[in-house]
């Protein structure tokens, strides 16, 4: 089960500035039928990289340890955040305010207590809900100090998206720049020597870089192109991923970039001229709410192709394209079947290109989604706290370890347990153990993520592990 994607939210739309870059006239070169708008970066990575099949194959196994997964949700994940701001000018060094009204916005997005939530239709209302997923600014450093969770750099790099040494019409010399320059010029932002600031440990810190991420094209009377509001990285776990995978993601750090204007939503920056039109559809501090259920392990909801595309998700309606930051409350752009209707595409949801005006929620099947990705790629970086959410009963302080395991797999609970099952990532049944056993054997399953399924007379109890 591997997965190699740069999950990245692009901004572009034809009515407002297509044309006007060097890099999307050559996008739209022997584009006949329409102007091509490019819909994702990590979709045009992946096909890159002919990694298309094994992002899509990854997704799906997950969605199969939901399947297998009781509702046994019986806590909130609090994630640590640090705000790595780093600026080449004094607009770019946004103040202490417009983090602490983004992380409000991040924190009301993910538990559902955003006031706008009375805006979601009727019929997504037996879909959406509490991811039960919390962020906190750090409150100590990497070396044990207290910190204030951010962090500021001065910089001499103008553009961190780079400095283009070609103009309109040279397509084929784009198309090759950005292969090789585009995604390295962003990540520099993560790298403390070359011009950004280093992470601290992703192991334990959700890091958010927030800088200039504009092109600039000396030869198309000085554009500073926008190409990417923002942009976010999966989970890169050595135990699911091969040594070769693993190195062609190595320049990149794990975390989520976004471009100084778009944080929060009282940011005083505004997007220039030819842009403008963003100052009303994707300044509304939900931009970071999409990218880290990329980093959470989330698709768009249109799955980046048409109606025969999937985000995976059992609850999301299919839909055709994206919304193009647009409301439309009457679209309904493919035939789908979800609890027995045909839903209209969900341009409520957070994972969409709408704009923020009507963006407002995260179903429940993308809520279990991301806190499966936390359980399976990130044990370290989440803290737990009480928090039983309505239906969800208490796993009883039962507890599997050690996670990842190599050898034996211990159980530590209060219940005796009748039937004990473990299943790999595509729901099938691998071991089966007799009631009462608190111990068991694991150094002859493959390596890979599996479900241990444990069964009483009071509880079902699931969890997930690694094994080596």
């Amino acid at each position: 089960m591997i997965r190699i994607q740069l999950l990245l939210l692009i901004m572009l739309t034809p009515c407002c500035i297509l044309g006007q870059g060097a890099i999307l006239s050559a996008m739209n070169e022997g584009n006949n039928e329409f102007p091509f708008v490019p819909v994702c970066g990590s979709h045009d990575l992946i096909k890159s990289k002919q990694l298309n099949g094994l992002n899509e194959q990854l997704i799906n196994d997950i969605q199969h340890l939901v399947s297998i997964k009781s509702n046994t949700r019986s806590s909130i994940y609090r994630i640590p955040v640090v705000f790595h701001i780093v600026h080449n000018n004094p607009s770019e060094n946004i103040p202490d305010s417009i983090l602490l009204n983004q992380l409000d916005i991040l924190n009301q997005s993910f538990r559902r207590t955003n006031e706008d939530t009375t805006n979601t239709r009727a019929e997504f209302l037996p879909f959406v809900g509490d991811t039960g997923i919390e962020f906190y600014l750090a409150e100590t450093d990497p070396s044990g100090f207290a910190t204030s969770g951010i962090t500021r750099t001065n910089t001499s790099i103008e553009y961190f998206g780079g400095i283009i040494p070609f103009s309109v019409g040279q397509n084929a010399e784009i198309g090759q720049w950005i292969e090789d320059s585009l995604f390295y010029n962003y990540f520099r932002l993560t790298n403390s020597s070359l011009g950004g600031k280093d992470p601290w440990d992703t192991d334990l810190y959700l890091n958010v870089w927030i800088g200039d991420l504009r092109i600039y094209e000396p030869q198309n009377d000085g554009l500073e192109e926008i190409f990417y509001f923002a942009l976010a990285t999966p989970p890169m776990n050595d135990v699911i991923w091969p040594e070769e995978a693993l190195n062609l993601t190595a320049q990149y750090s794990q975390g989520v970039l976004l471009h100084y204007v778009c944080a929060g939503s009282n940011n005083p920056n505004l997007f220039p001229p030819p842009y403008t039109f963003y100052n009303g559809v994707a300044k509304s501090g939900k931009l970071l709410a999409h990218e880290v259920g990329h980093f959470l392990g989330i698709r768009h909801i249109w799955g980046d192709g048409n109606c025969d595309f999937d985000d995976f998700i059992d609850d999301t309606p299919k839909c055709s394209a994206s919304s193009a930051w647009n409301c439309n409350f009457s679209a309904n752009t493919c035939v789908d079947d979800i609890g027995g209707e045909d839903l209209p595409n969900m341009v409520e949801n957070y994972m969409d290109y709408s704009s923020g005006d009507c963006q407002n929620s995260f179903t429940i099947g993308q809520g279990d989604l991301m806190r499966n990705s936390l359980e399976f790629y990130y044990p370290n970086l989440y803290d737990q706290i009480s928090g039983i959410q309505e239906g969800i009963q208490n796993s009883l302080n039962t507890s599997v370890y050690p996670n990842p395991t190599s050898e034996i797999l211990f159980i530590d609970s209060e219940l005796n347990f009748e039937s004990i099952q473990i299943f790999n990532s595509t729901g099938q049944v691998v071991k089966s153990y007799s009631p009462g056993v608190k111990s068991i054997p694991t150094f002859d399953i493959p390596s890979g993520v599996y479900v241990i399924k444990l069964i009483s007379t009071v509880n079902t109890v699931t969890q997930r592990f690694i094994k080596k």
